[in-house]
């Protein structure tokens, strides 16, 4: 089974029904039971955070609380958690220097839990040699 780590801005416009199509189609594979989407839990962060703030995602404002964003990406979701932990902080320490805070821990998140690709349309990730899907 396909695994994937994604990022806030894939979670944002999944939530949105915004995304392309062959990342649509991984979301569609996860809802199915087909494929597995882990999410660092700072990614999780952001989204609340972003829907707390009615925060505009290409075009639509974000205007539910951040349980009914929580609710629908893990709850009855495809996204699994995927918390911050002792392996994920060594590999963050890896990285650090070549990402920002938010994308280190994605890089990290991916790296530690082995998925086939990062979920994300971020040029600094997807310049770095990081495997990832956004089209």
């Amino acid at each position: 089974m396909e695994r994937y780590t994604a990022d806030a801005v894939s979670l944002l416009a999944y939530l949105v029904d915004s995304l392309p199509s062959r990342t649509d189609q991984i979301f569609a594979a996860a809802e199915a039971g087909e494929a597995v989407i882990q999410a660092p839990s700072t990614a999780l962060g952001e989204i609340l955070y972003s829907v707390s703030r009615d925060k505009d995602v290409r075009g639509v404002t974000l205007s539910g609380t951040p349980e009914n964003a929580r609710e629908a990406l893990i709850g009855r979701g495809p996204i699994s958690l995927a918390p911050i932990e002792e392996t994920e902080t060594v590999e963050y320490v890896r990285v650090i220097e070549r990402f920002s805070i938010h994308d280190a821990f994605v890089v990290a998140s991916h790296r530690t839990h082995e998925t086939d690709a990062i979920l994300t349309s971020d040029a600094v990730i997807r310049a770095s040699g990081v495997k990832t899907v956004w089209n």
